[in-house]
């Protein structure tokens, strides 16, 4: 299922910067996501894929993400090598008083990509972008006098660092796919995430997109942790979610839209994947709305 990212859009609401400094816990589950603002995310060891928006990257150590929050991603780490990490999550809110504004939209310009970018660092420049992520981590913890200000700085050098880095074609590249199994569950996922409301058969996916069926399923189950049909029913729910929010559309016509064969099936899977029917996730959802305003 996406889910809404909610411990960070919770840190942003109140501080407007989210960060990890080398961070190596494991979850049983890594959902795919979405949050507000802005990430970086920096890899420092592993082996995992990571998914932003239709593309697929097997990252390496010294690799750097760079994406709006908005952008769906999940990564999918191994358990047989611990996976470590650094990431800094911010509102572009946070840097309005550092930079003129001409100067913040070049800089913010390095999350334009749709689907990311990605900056590999050298073992050179490694300790430097290390001890970017301690240091705003240092002053969130510490809290001491002028500590928002000293983040503000570290994050614009970093912001600055990437952006002359987008000037070398051999450092930095919208998220490349580098293995062919990759490039063929990408297109897997960019051709789902396009059709996701209609019934696909796997017959048709196959003949579509010219792969061997059985390759399909192995390699998509293999790179993003998820059948394809799980995938989709995750998708088509997602998407009620925001239907059931934006829209008076009534739950026969949102279920028809999002291709689910009966309004039966439709309250059984949303209630799987969400712990509540739609009609009452919708209820207590604009509840909540009401209430806090």
């Amino acid at each position: 299922m996406l889910t809404i990212h909610t411990p960070t859009n919770m840190a942003l609401q109140e501080n407007e910067v989210y960060v990890r400094s080398e961070a190596d816990n494991f979850q049983d589950e890594w959902p795919i996501h979405t949050h507000n603002g802005y990430e970086i995310h920096y890899f420092i060891q592993g082996d995992a894929t990571f998914l932003i928006g239709d593309r697929i990257y097997k990252p390496k150590p010294g690799d750097m993400f760079i994406f709006r929050g908005g952008v769906p991603h999940r990564i999918n780490p191994s358990r047989e090598i611990v996976y470590k990490r650094s990431f800094v999550n911010f509102t572009e809110i946070l840097l309005l008083d550092m930079l003129e504004l001409s100067q913040l939209e070049n800089l913010m310009s390095i999350f334009r990509h749709p689907d990311g970018l990605l900056v590999h660092w050298s073992p050179e420049e490694r300790e430097y972008i290390s001890n970017t992520f301690k240091g705003i981590k240092e002053e969130m913890d510490a809290r001491s006098a002028g500590c928002k200000t000293m983040v503000k700085l570290i994050l614009t050098q970093l912001l600055l660092r990437i952006y002359r880095k987008m000037t070398m074609a051999q450092s930095v590249d919208p998220i490349l796919i580098s293995s062919q199994k990759q490039s063929s569950v990408s297109r897997v996922l960019h051709y789902l995430n396009q059709n996701y409301a209609e019934n696909v058969s796997l017959d048709e996916l196959s003949k579509t997109l010219h792969l061997n069926k059985y390759y399909i399923c192995h390699s998509f189950k293999e790179t993003t942790g998820y059948t394809i049909s799980n995938y989709v029913i995750r998708k088509r729910v997602a998407e009620a979610k925001k239907l059931l929010l934006s829209t008076d559309a009534p739950i026969l016509s949102i279920s028809e839209t999002l291709g689910f064969n009966t309004p039966v099936y439709f309250s059984r899977a949303f209630k799987q994947y969400v712990g509540v029917s739609p009609q009452l996730f919708r209820k207590n959802e604009l509840l909540h709305v009401s209430q806090n305003h």
